[in-house]
């Protein structure tokens, strides 16, 4: 039951407000003596003519509760509600230990596809994708929870002409014989450095003999595009190499993918592009290039090059269409950064000129951007170096600060989660759009709000259910509720009840940093009321009515994890 929705129905009815509009009024109290629930009567005022006070203290005396709750009364302008606490731990219990506690939402499931990721072939996995990486996996596990039919797609940046720097290297350096990524970044970078110093004519005498290195690359690129034999072999090298990469990183990271489509899949459907937009009469030429002209704020647009090379947005046009046509989604995400949203309004303001139905679905979901991830000499880290600090710095903060360690604990194995774990949470500590500094001292510490300290809650979590065991006390879904309505406890049940309003707002804001907020929420919660809700030692109807609260509030905060990418941690 929608607690909320119910009361909102119930002061429209007194008050003639729309519905969707007390809805959106209505707000939590700051303290749980209030109540659970307030509603402000300011916007009442004026149609009324009388003091919000007034108003308050009127519509307390009128006004029909819903079921499930418990009262009402005004406290100043506002009009607090109290929820019924034995039926609210009864519902939010009940829901919690025969299921997940989400609520089915089947009847307003959505087709999604979200894409993520998206890293470059023949290139390190920089510390740029890894914000993108993180919030996408995060959403797709969070709007899977809302009953959504969500297709995730990994869009490989494996076509381009960064591949023909790749050639022009192992052609004038040599081809190495047990390659690795590192060894085509490095061939790739002697490349383009010599192309830099060939533009500018300061090419260093040892390199005096050597060819165009960026006409090398574009013929290599044309070659590849036209299906040349040769060409598509170094490619499909460049690939696999790349991918045995790819799939450890993600493997760390617990990530799979429904599809990995690269840039390359839509080659073959370049000619019908190219082909669609001659035939809409919307395609101009600029010094040479196919495009369009979207107007002073978007500017022209290039989808051709004049000598028929395709573009990232070439290439997007296709990847979009294709989409919609395999899919039939209802919305299409793409988790970039902020500074492609131009790049996303040239993309939608082109197939709206097409008048495409694709381009109502596109949504981009950006994000800020993240300091404290360059080398002294400003390149990006690789993730690899990164995710190999990380489990350093989390075994070094693990031995420090967890004093007390449950016997026969694998430390690496912990480690490896911790710092997993901390990772996620940090990035998830602020919202999607804001710039953020990443530092390890911030994010592994077990005292703050980190993904350690949440890791931590949880596995103390598990650490009473085993004491209790050895006590023959058991979690019983049919516990008597009236024991954990005081307020120790309904401050873990009334928790537990908000969970469902952090999926929503994640969902209406493509942002886990609602769920992220919450958990930590729960489990401050939580770890205050353990001296208040003793188990050991109580009689024993009262312990097991405490033991099933911290049941559900274990599998809750397992559960939320889950979906924000931080791996639980059973004993630590």
């Amino acid at each position: 039951m929608d607690r909320k929705k119910a009361l909102a129905e119930s002061i429209s009815k007194e008050t003639n407000l729309d519905p969707e509009q007390v809805l959106s009024l209505i707000e939590r109290p700051k303290s749980l003596s209030l109540g659970d629930y307030a509603f402000p009567c300011f916007l009442l005022a004026k149609e009324l003519k009388k003091a919000p006070p007034a108003i308050a203290s009127e519509l307390a005396e009128s006004i029909t509760l819903p079921e499930g709750f418990s009262g009402v009364t005004a406290t100043g302008p506002y009009l607090n509600f109290a929820l019924d606490r034995a039926l609210l731990a009864d519902s939010v219990i009940s829901e919690i230990l025969e299921g997940n506690g989400v609520e089915n939402k089947s009847e307003k499931s959505e087709t999604i596809v979200i894409e993520y990721s998206s890293p470059n072939i023949a290139k390190n996995f920089h510390m740029g994708n890894l914000r993108t990486t993180l919030i996408g996996h995060s959403l797709d596990q969070i709007l899977r929870a809302q009953g959504h039919n969500v297709i995730s797609v990994n869009h490989l940046g494996d076509w381009g002409t960064q591949f023909g720097f790749v050639y022009a290297g192992c052609e004038l350096w040599g081809k190495p014989e047990d390659p690795t990524v590192d060894q085509l970044v490095e061939l790739y970078v002697k490349a383009n450095t010599l192309r830099k110093a060939q533009d500018a004519g300061e090419v260093p005498s040892e390199d005096q003999d050597k060819p165009d290195v960026n006409a090398m690359a574009q013929e290599y690129f044309r070659k590849l595009e036209a299906g040349d034999e040769d060409a598509t072999q170094f490619w499909n090298w460049c690939v696999e190499i790349s991918n045995l990469y790819l799939d450890k990183l993600y493997g760390r990271l617990g990530i799979q993918f429904d599809f990995t489509l690269g840039e390359s899949f839509y080659r073959d459907q370049l000619e019908g592009i190219e082909q669609y937009l001659r035939d809409s009469g919307k395609l101009e030429e600029s010094r040479g290039d196919l495009g369009m002209d979207l107007g002073k704020e978007l500017g022209f647009v290039r989808i051709f090059t004049k000598d028929g090379r395709s573009l990232y947005i070439t290439r997007d046009i296709a990847a979009a269409i294709y989409r919609n046509d395999t899919y039939a989604p209802d919305k299409i995400l793409y988790v970039v950064g902020n500074q492609q949203a131009l790049h996303f309004k040239q993309l939608i303001e082109v197939l709206k000129r097409l008048e495409h139905p694709v381009a109502e679905k596109i949504i981009h979901v950006p994000y800020g951007w993240v300091q404290g991830q360059r080398t002294r000499g400003g390149s990006a880290i690789n993730l690899s170096t990164f995710l190999t600090e990380a489990h350093s710095k989390a075994l070094n903060a693990y031995q420090n600060e967890v004093t007390v360690k449950p016997e026969g604990v694998d430390e690496n194995l912990v480690a490896e989660a911790v710092a997993i774990g901390a990772m996620y949470y940090y990035y998830f500590s602020q919202s999607n759009p804001k710039d953020m500094t990443f530092t390890w001292e911030k994010a592994l510490t077990f005292q703050g709000d980190t993904g350690p300290y949440l890791q931590y809650a949880l596995a103390r979590l598990n650490s009473i259910e085993r004491k209790a065991e050895d006590e023959e006390i058991n979690a019983d879904p049919a516990c008597n509720r009236e024991l954990i309505a005081d307020d120790a406890s309904y401050e873990i049940v009334s928790q537990l009840a908000q969970f469902q309003d952090a999926l929503d707002y994640a969902e209406k804001d493509y942002d886990p940093h609602h769920v992220a907020t919450y958990l930590l929420s729960l489990a401050k919660t939580v770890s205050k009321s353990y001296k208040a809700l003793r188990v050991i030692g109580e009689e024993s109807e009262l312990a097991t009515a405490r033991l099933t609260l911290f049941a559900a509030a274990k599998q809750r905060l397992k559960y939320g994890l889950g979906l924000i990418g931080v791996p639980p941690v059973e004993r630590m």
